[in-house]
């Protein structure tokens, strides 16, 4: 944070305008000591300014909305001592493009089950952002944890969010939940490494318990536009001036009103995904700064990467080029860990033909392209327990996804059993051998 301090005499233009250049809270201190925070913003401070005049010998300002403080402040010019803006820069920002920046990554991970976890029985009035990130069995996410990533050649990190429980009547996030959010991002970004933020179990396949209110459907994206675009709004503000290495996700993995995997029941549900892709970017650019050019990611529907969902996915229209990637998961094939044992030919097969897809539907184009989740989840799963040789599968899976994968100028973020539960807390590997699978596959 550094700070700017304007001599009034220089105050020729709208202070909107200055407030806008240097950074969104500014502070005013009169002669009698006192001082007053204001914001452009949010209206997180005394008020949520729209109008500011420079009139004669006074500053007016208009404040909607705060009834404690009325209508209109004025300040007599030569009562003013002087008017501080407070300027957050996280990092030098310098563009870069979407191939550039997922070439870039290298080698990722999930901190998944923590704060995407879904937990009706808890609310953010009665329970802790703490209670929410234990609800699922993690240990909260550290800085020591993400220190650790980085040191052991890891350089980027996806952080799954899921927001609605966070989330008051009319859309707005909950502050102490937006700022833990903040505080993971920046354990990340504080170390040089790749950060992707979405929204993540917003979306999924409903249960008794659960209904997700983001759906591949054209008539829940006419209910939920204003919804999902002001909560992009809150995320894209709060970021928009971090740097080139924080993208951000629209969504995970987006279902139609059937909860059908892989491929929509109805073909129309390709419409209701791509105007939601359309409102991310849109909401995402029109808070300006970084985000005016941020690389920004779109996932294929249920973020399957089967021909039909890669043809029927519309890249957004956007104001610049060459910034916006496309997001798949591959758990295939599917449930081969439990029924194989062993990751043979026929399952590297499977995945050279999603490579193979990805590259003709848009690499080929420019289009850069992300493997948000990959790892052995079926009917059962690797586990520190698992014998050597299932061990050995694993880590025989993800060298292959991992080298496939680089030779397509493709991110891989494994989905968290190599770095989970206590081990986070120490911190030390679940699976090394699946780590250092994974790292000398990407290091060849």
């Amino acid at each position: 944070m550094k700070k700017i301090l304007l001599s009034l005499i220089t105050i020729l233009m709208p202070l909107a305008l200055l407030a806008q250049q240097a950074g969104d809270n500014f502070t005013i201190k009169t002669t009698d000591g006192k001082t007053t925070e204001w914001s452009l913003a949010g209206g997180n401070k005394n008020g949520d300014i729209s109008i500011i005049k420079h009139n004669g010998n006074k500053l007016e300002l208009y404040a909607k909305g705060y009834e404690n403080i009325g209508a209109w402040q004025t300040y007599n010019l030569d009562k003013i001592e002087n008017i501080t803006f407070a300027v957050f820069h996280k990092g030098d920002y310098k563009e870069e493009s979407a191939v550039d920046a997922v070439k870039n990554m290298g080698i990722g991970t999930n901190f998944g089950n923590c704060t995407d976890v879904v937990a009706m029985w808890m609310n953010m009035n009665s329970n802790s952002v703490t209670d929410f990130e234990k609800a699922w069995g993690q240990e909260p996410t550290t800085k020591p944890m993400v220190d650790f990533l980085k040191k052991n050649g890891f350089n980027s990190v996806r952080i799954p969010v899921t927001w609605f429980q966070h989330m008051k009547a009319d859309g707005t996030v909950d502050e102490a939940w937006m700022n833990r959010i903040q505080e993971i991002v920046d354990y990340v970004i504080d170390n040089g490494m790749y950060c992707i933020l979405n929204v993540h179990h917003d979306t999924g396949a409903d249960d008794k318990d659960v209904k997700h209110w983001i759906k591949a459907d054209e008539a829940n994206y006419k209910e939920n536009k204003e919804k999902f675009e002001y909560l992009w709004t809150q995320i894209a503000t709060r970021f928009k001036n971090y740097d080139q290495h924080l993208l951000f996700e629209g969504y995970n993995e987006m279902l139609d009103a059937d909860n059908t995997w892989n491929a929509p029941k109805n073909a129309s549900s390709y419409k209701g995904l791509n105007d939601y892709a359309q409102s991310f970017v849109n909401a995402v650019r029109a808070t300006g700064g970084n985000n005016e050019t941020r690389n920004l990611i779109i996932n294929t529907y249920a973020a399957a990467n089967g021909d039909d969902v890669l043809s029927n996915l519309t890249i957004p229209t956007d104001k610049i080029e060459g910034h916006i990637a496309v997001e798949v998961h591959t758990y295939a094939p599917w449930d081969w860990f439990a029924q194989k044992g062993k990751w043979d030919a026929s399952c590297s097969n499977d995945i050279k033909n999603m490579f193979t897809r990805l590259k003709n539907k848009f690499i080929s184009k420019g289009i850069p392209c992300i493997i948000g989740e990959y790892g052995t989840h079926g009917s059962k799963s690797v586990s520190k327990t698992s014998s050597a040789s299932e061990i050995q599968a694993a880590a025989d899976q993800a060298a292959d996804i991992v080298k496939q994968a680089k030779a397509y100028g493709v991110a891989t973020f494994y989905w968290m059993s190599i770095f989970t539960e206590k081990d986070r807390t120490v911190p030390q590997w679940t699976l090394p051998t699946v780590v250092e699978a994974m790292k000398k596959a990407y290091n060849e």
